[in-house]
């Protein structure tokens, strides 16, 4: 389809020409330029669109750049801190240049300027101007392509995990630095950052604190890339010690340190990094280097240096002056290093100061291999990453790092002012920040917090993608996407016959029925026609009299779900399948957009009981579900917030009361179109048009509704 050579008819919506306004003059043998274009105008209109759900303002509106900003940051896009969006960023800046409305100046504070963009309005000409420097970036964005496409409800469950974690009010600060011990042991801070620079922060993530042990992977990382393998492991080794982060002990046969998360591994790596330039060089210089690594690995953020740290650590680091002569006494320091220097180096590099904000990035960029997600660059070598996340995944944690690595199943590194630096490879990375510690050194909340994520997400390194782990979330999926995918191979693995579907499909109603009947109420027309509903857009048939009052009875007769578990363990059945009983089980629960008691606790019972569901998980859902009285198997509706939006285009192009099938394609919705609907978009002259904008909204239907409460 090519955009309409005619004229579009004036609207209210914008005082320029319609963007589509375009003949389609291009040659058959080539891609044709008006393809990237339609690109441009369906990002256009989808912000445009999204920003009218939002607000509840008229179309007629126009669009602001804030409304560009909002939207992004709903994909987890900070723009203004985004150093990929430095072309957009420039031109947004330019506009306001150009703008006699304006007062800004080169000496402008950040904030003032994007307040001030904020509120100019962007034309369509304008907005490809914005876009088409980064349109890759901003396509991706728009187009549920990041690593974590339903953003908005994955930050949701994080929100919950730190409220929880927030109520631990056990530990104590590290006694043994002054200033440390004299920290507000209240704070509690979680930022995290995918590998696609994905962006969420809470609590006290911006408050600036010394990074402390949290600085060693990083000592060591630059040491490897320095240096190289070979040369790092004649001094350091990678094994755990199962010894305090401040032993002095060493391996008896070599000599070296265990590995460098102890704070002998890491004066030895500061010894490393310290050899490696001219013997004048002051520590300080060297402490400065290393700190431009850290601005690298998060994406330029601000990254400091604390004089007072350094000094309150020096004047009782008696026990790394042992470890540091001890070093010397046994197997001697690499180029013969100076020991003080040696010494200050490590002290310096833990008293660089940082942000849980900044060091989510940090964690992002070594989920990432290396490559900084805000910036495209790479900072350390890809075999280096892999190298450092090893050692922090067996030693990272101190002597609690065993039970990390069973309890959690993450790279992770923790130091004494109360961080925690965790790494998910290929996914994101993030940082809690509670000073309050465990008797062996690591934060009370930041342990909390990791377990809380693993128990309900599918993110410990072990656990398999095929399934059988309690029907975890995983936020990599499309949940939309990839629950048609599994819909159709179940629905056609039962109408060719397959013994274990129709096992599954009995599974299945039996659920929904036990679920139904669970309350007072009992089994309703409305129920009964949910699960009928529910069943044919899961199997794609109807629901068969016989077989739907078959499994009732039995329903009624199995309280206690004994005959639901040993068909269960005669089935096999995908955490998919699982995912899909669950979902199912939670629209009876909502069938009068309120969570019934007895139906809410039957579909925990049988989520955990008969299907093995994680507890944590189901209630996570289902409080989902609560929070935004959503219908999953209504993701690909357009909701009445969309359904109601009065245009001069739109207003008289109604779907005629219909809504597309949850198997209806984008394609097929032109046969919505009834002949009357044709007449009125002749008489508007924007047939083409009016269609384009409406696969525009039921694509904004789809994400508006999972952002809504859809579950992924």
């Amino acid at each position: 389809m090519t955009p309409s050579t005619t004229t579009a008819s004036t609207t209210s919506a914008s005082s320029s020409a319609d963007p589509r306004d375009a003949s389609d003059k291009s040659d058959d043998n080539v891609i044709p330029a008006v393809t990237c274009r339609d690109i441009l105008i369906e990002l256009f209109w989808y912000i445009k669109q999204k920003t009218v759900a939002r607000s509840g303002t008229e179309p007629s509106q126009k669009l602001l750049f804030q409304d560009i900003v909002w939207s992004l940051e709903q994909e987890g896009i900070l723009f203004w801190r985004d150093r990929r969006y430095h072309q957009s960023q420039q031109v947004a800046i330019r506009w306001l240049s150009e703008n006699s409305t304006t007062n800004a100046t080169a000496a402008s504070s950040h904030d003032k300027i994007q307040q001030q963009v904020g509120v100019l309005p962007v034309s369509y000409s304008r907005f490809v101007d914005l876009v088409s420097p980064c349109a890759t970036l901003f396509l991706k964005a728009f187009n549920e392509e990041h690593v974590i496409p339903d953003w908005t409800s994955f930050v949701s469950d994080m929100q919950i995990f730190f409220d929880q974690a927030a109520k631990d009010t056990s530990g104590q600060n590290a006694q043994y630095i002054p200033i440390l011990r004299d920290a507000n042991p209240d704070l509690w801070g979680i930022s995290f950052c995918s590998v696609d620079g994905q962006r969420w922060s809470v609590g006290d993530a911006s408050v600036k604190f010394s990074l402390q042990s949290v600085c060693k992977p990083v000592t060591y990382a630059i040491g490897l890339a320095t240096e190289g393998t070979d040369f790092m492991e004649q001094w350091i080794d990678v094994e755990p010690a199962g010894r305090p982060f401040n032993t002095q002990d060493l391996d008896p046969a070599t000599q070296r340190p265990f590995n460098a998360s102890l704070n002998s591994g890491a004066i030895m790596a500061a010894g490393v990094v310290a050899s490696a330039f001219p013997p004048a060089t002051e520590w300080k210089e060297i402490v400065d280097h290393v700190r431009a690594k850290w601005q690298e690995l998060c994406g330029q953020e601000d990254v400091g240096f604390s004089m007072e740290t350094f000094e309150s650590e020096k004047a009782t680091a008696y026990n790394n002056f042992a470890i540091a002569y001890n070093l010397k006494g046994r197997r001697g320091l690499p180029r013969d290093v100076d020991l003080h220097k040696m010494l200050d180096v490590y002290l310096g590099c833990c008293s660089i100061e940082i942000t849980a904000e900044a060091l989510s990035v940090v964690a992002a960029t070594l989920a990432n291999g290396g490559i900084c997600p805000i910036t495209g660059k790479e900072v350390f070598p890809a075999l280096v990453v892999r190298t450092v996340l090893a050692e922090t995944m067996t030693c990272g944690l101190y002597d609690q790092a065993g039970h990390f690595a069973v309890e959690v199943g993450l790279p992770a590194k923790s130091g004494v002012s109360g961080a925690i630096l965790v790494m998910v490879p290929g996914v994101f990375g993030f940082c809690t920040f509670s000073p309050r510690l465990n008797a062996k050194g690591n934060s009370v909340r930041g342990i909390d917090f990791c377990k809380r994520l693993v128990n309900c997400y599918r993110l410990h390194i072990f656990e398999p993608e095929s399934g059988n782990n309690g029907v975890k979330i995983d936020p990599r999926k499309n949940g939309w996407k990839d629950e048609q995918k599994k819909i159709s191979h179940l629905a056609w693995a039962a109408s060719v016959g397959d013994e274990n579907a129709i096992r599954l499909r009995d599974i299945f109603l039996l659920s929904l029925y036990r679920t139904a009947t669970a309350s007072e109420e009992g089994l309703s027309e409305k129920k009964k026609k949910i699960i009928q509903e529910k069943y044919e857009q899961v199997f794609l048939t109807e629901l068969d009299t016989v077989l739907a009052e078959s499994i009732l009875t039995r329903a009624n007769k199995c309280h206690d779900l004994t005959y639901l578990e040993n068909l269960l363990g005669h089935t096999y059945v995908t955490d998919a399948i699982k995912e899909i009983i669950f979902n199912a089980m939670i629209e009876i629960a909502m069938s009068d957009d309120v969570m019934g008691k007895e139906e809410k606790n039957m579909a925990i019972r049988i989520s955990r009981i008969v299907l093995g569901m994680s507890e944590d998980v189901a209630r996570l859902e289902l409080g989902r579900y609560e929070k935004h009285v959503g219908h999953r198997f209504e993701g690909s509706e357009i909701p009445d917030l969309i359904e109601n939006v009065k245009s001069s285009i739109l207003g008289p192009v109604g779907m005629n009361g219909k809504k597309p099938e949850r198997t209806t394609s984008i394609g097929s919705l032109g046969g919505m179109i009834t002949k009357e609907e044709e007449d009125i978009l002749e008489t508007y002259d924007h047939r083409e048009d009016a269609f384009r904008l409406r696969k525009s909204l039921l694509k904004l239907g789809q994400r508006l509704s999972k952002i809504s409460g859809s579950k992924k």
